[in-house]
């Protein structure tokens, strides 16, 4: 009988050993794989890089390179007056058919491969921007690509990742477990409508930080170009 004990005593400090080797190992590989959202980001961003090192160099210096990544049109942009209605006009028109195109992409059946596909073609595109201002203006040329994305980029990306939210992979299990939670009933409405509140609101300050706060960002940073 006490070896009968012992031995259920044995195989339960062996069943509690495994369950909490296994969180050790979900919390490993959670802290040492990198996410793959920022993996396919910065997939983007280094093929924007090479693709700028191949082509975007020899634009230089020739007519199909855009003006506006001159010297002098950037040192122009320190005294330039920022008309604001019309930019806002022009920013909203702008942000709010991105804004249409994204929900239409979330609502999807595709929305897991457009999530990633999206975040790759802005990794993408932000690569050539910073890598053509680094080539040509060194560390004030990144200060300055970098802040052509301040601030209103930060509340892009956090609509996004909020818009995108059940396509990212993750745990399975939990996530359905989740849903069977909040699936049913009023709280499942209420909760998507914050949601979508919370996203509309980030999409909006978003678009006033790009008109009334970035400009003159940019603007004391162009001074540098002078």
């Amino acid at each position: 009988m006490d070896r009968l004990n012992e031995k259920m005593d044995n195989a339960a400090g062996n069943a509690c050993i495994r369950v909490e080797y296994d969180k050790y190992k979900k919390i490993y590989r959670k802290n040492t794989v990198p996410d793959s959202r920022v993996l396919v980001f910065l997939t983007g961003f280094c093929l924007g890089m090479v693709f700028f090192y191949l082509s975007g160099i020899k634009m230089i210096g020739e007519e199909r390179f855009p003006v506006a990544f001159s010297t002098d049109h950037i040192a122009r942009l320190s005294d330039f007056n920022f008309y604001a209605a019309g930019l806002f006009e022009y920013v909203t028109v702008k942000r709010l058919g991105q804004l249409i195109i994204l929900l239409i992409c979330a609502t999807s059946f595709m929305r897991v491969i457009f999530s990633y596909a999206i975040l790759g073609w802005s990794g993408f595109e932000i690569g050539i921007v910073m890598f053509s201002f680094v080539y040509q203006y060194g560390v004030k040329g990144l200060l300055f690509a970098v802040m052509l994305f301040i601030p209103q980029g930060i509340f892009f990306c956090l609509s996004f990742l909020l818009l995108f939210d059940k396509s990212w992979t993750g745990d399975k299990k939990d996530y359905h477990n989740h849903d069977v939670i909040i699936e049913n009933g009023l709280h499942n409405r209420l909760t998507k409508i914050k949601k979508i509140g919370v996203i509309v609101l980030f999409w909006s300050i978003g678009i006033l930080t790009e008109v009334y706060i970035n400009p003159e960002i940019i603007q004391r940073i162009a001074q540098f170009f002078k």
